[in-house]
């Protein structure tokens, strides 16, 4: 590339931002050009960010990035495994304890999210806070992002879409979203009486209608939700605090087991949060001077439990992808990038499938898992 200076432009300050943020600086270090990365991180929403459990594998990859310290006993929950009843009336274990890799956390989100955006700030990374991305339009090669409020420097030679379901970039790409399934997880946070370090297990159990997932989270809170779909939702109302309680008070022993690991009696929320959970793949996930990360390029159904751990591990392939394009400025630089993207989709759908079909196999009559069956 002849230019002396490269400026890349990352749409995003959430877990998928930084970590392309992270793995491209160190990615760069031999990298013959001037290379700027430029964060820009929305404003804080006041949308309550859902708390998430995460794998050893995330602890793979932010070692990878150089920032696994920031999963660690003081801010977030060590989570040994995951108890489930799921295809039958048995109960299946999953340790973690037996992985080489690291172990599972549950998150505090909102400390991670902060964590995270801080390391990139550490590094010397260029953070543009509090600044949101209000259109994307093409400047003779480049890209001109109108944010407010104005920032000076907002024309990038590359710009990365980490915003999420929202597509901030490839909505402005007119880049079609292939829509494979989509549920409604309706959420409740519990603080707890009882102040307790104690690792706890993930539960999981598949209900009539949809299937439950409970949580302890760090700085003694719990969560508890309910995955559903549209249909399910509105005919059974499940937005009343009354309703869903009394849906899972009927789940006798996922409830049970909620109880225990939470080490107290759980009892009817005051509040519920409602979030759509798509699994949907972009009809493209690169262009031209441009790349999608973490949701903005696929979402998965909370199934899957690699929310952010897909967004890690795309954060650093897409990093490989954008230093190609650095040396070799074309498309075809970050073809092997989009073809992860579509392969991970493809093993993610396998997965869905086969979890569906097996919650089928325990509620055969049910036409929530019916729909999720014959999705295919």
């Amino acid at each position: 590339m002849t230019k002396q200076r490269v400026s890349i432009g990352i749409v995003g300050g959430g877990p998928a931002g930084c970590a392309t943020a992270l793995a491209l600086k160190k990615q760069l270090t031999s990298c013959s050009q001037k290379v700027e990365i430029s964060i820009i991180s929305a404003p804080n929403s006041v949308k309550l960010k859902i708390g998430e459990t995460v794998p050893p594998a995330a602890s793979a990859y932010l070692r990878e990035l150089g920032v696994e310290a920031l999963l660690s006993d003081k801010y977030h929950l060590p989570c040994p495994g995951s108890l489930s009843k799921w295809g039958d009336e048995s109960v299946g274990y999953n340790d973690f304890f037996a992985t080489p890799i690291g172990q599972g956390f549950h998150l505090d989100r909102q400390h991670f999210d902060r964590a995270l955006l801080k390391a990139c700030l550490d590094k010397g990374l260029n953070v543009i806070e509090n600044t949101k991305v209000m259109a994307v339009k093409p400047n003779d090669q480049r890209f001109h992002l109108q944010c407010e409020p104005i920032s000076v420097s907002n024309v990038f030679d590359f710009i990365v879409d980490a915003t999420g379901q929202h597509r901030t970039v490839t909505r402005s790409q007119s880049v079609s979203n292939n829509l494979f399934d989509s549920l409604i997880s309706i959420c409740a946070f519990f603080d707890l009486k009882t102040a307790s370090s104690t690792p706890a297990h993930t539960i999981v159990s598949s209900d009539d209608h949809g299937w439950w997932y409970g949580a302890k989270l760090p700085n003694n809170r719990a969560l508890v939700s309910f995955n559903t779909d549209a249909f399910e939702f509105k005919n059974r109302s499940l937005n009343s605090h009354v309703q869903w309680f009394q849906a899972l008070r009927k789940n006798n022993w996922f409830y049970t087991q909620c109880c225990e690991q939470f080490e107290e009696r759980i009892e009817s929320p005051s509040e519920l949060h409602v979030r759509v959970a798509p699994s949907s793949i972009r009809s493209n996930v690169i262009g031209h001077n441009w790349l999608a990360v973490g949701d903005a390029a696929s979402s998965y159904d909370s199934i899957s439990s690699a929310g952010i751990t897909k967004s890690l591990k795309q954060a650093i392939y897409a990093a490989k992808a954008i230093s190609n394009w650095i040396e070799n400025p074309n498309v075809a630089s970050l073809n092997d990038y989009q073809a992860l993207v579509f392969h991970d989709f493809n093993e993610f759908i396998s997965l869905h499938q086969f979890h569906y079909e097996a919650g089928s196999q325990r509620f055969p009559r049910s036409s929530f898992w019916q729909r999720r069956v014959l999705s295919d």
